[in-house]
């Protein structure tokens, strides 16, 4: 099972972000049903963990605006154990998507520090 909590409103999950020769980073991310990938981060912060660039990937926003997206590859840990996701450069906060969400239950509390847990189905 994995853990996080609800802030202002936003189900917040952390995920463990796992690179070769770097120590593990924790990052919270806001979970978005809306969103159908796996994870999305900021440019920049894409930029600092220097993840390794895939390629291009058309997405529909929100607003119904068609753009291409960087796509980029990461190793996260993902209920125990390392999991291989695409990480699509947009935003200004963390996603994520229902891409990791499948097979598994979303429980969120939305109070003030509601519990949010994710486990395997």
């Amino acid at each position: 099972m994995m853990t996080g909590n609800v802030l202002n409103r936003h189900a917040l999950l952390p995920v463990t972000l796992r690179q070769a020769g770097r120590p593990d980073l924790a990052v919270e991310f806001v979970v978005d049903t809306g969103f159908t990938g796996a994870l999305a981060l900021p440019p920049a912060v894409i930029a600092a963990l220097a993840l390794p660039y895939i390629g291009e990937q058309p997405a529909n926003l929100a607003n119904d605006e068609e753009v291409q997206l960087s796509l980029y590859a990461a190793t996260i840990l993902w209920n125990g154990a390392d999991q291989e996701v695409r990480v699509l450069a947009a935003g200004r906060r963390p996603l994520l998507g229902t891409a990791l969400l499948d097979g598994n239950e979303l429980l969120a509390q939305f109070s003030a520090s509601g519990l949010v847990t994710v486990d395997p189905l």
